[in-house]
């Protein structure tokens, strides 16, 4: 499972990205609703997003 290595090795890195995905993507919840959450900017959800997409993406081509 090379997305569950990848996320393991985020939460390592930058807790609060990895929980950013966890929301985002598993829990399909939109940057306004992640941002209430985690008790940031909407703004920054958008750039942790971006960023933890591109870490993720380059993480996992790594395995494949």
């Amino acid at each position: 499972m090379a997305l569950d290595r990848a996320l393991e090795e985020l939460a390592a890195i930058d807790p609060q990205q990895s929980r950013l995905v966890e929301w985002r993507f598993f829990g399909g919840l939109t940057v306004e609703e992640t941002a209430r959450v985690l008790g940031v900017s909407d703004r920054t959800v958008d750039r942790d997003w971006q960023i933890a997409k591109g870490w993720l993406h380059r993480e996992i081509s790594r395995e494949v």
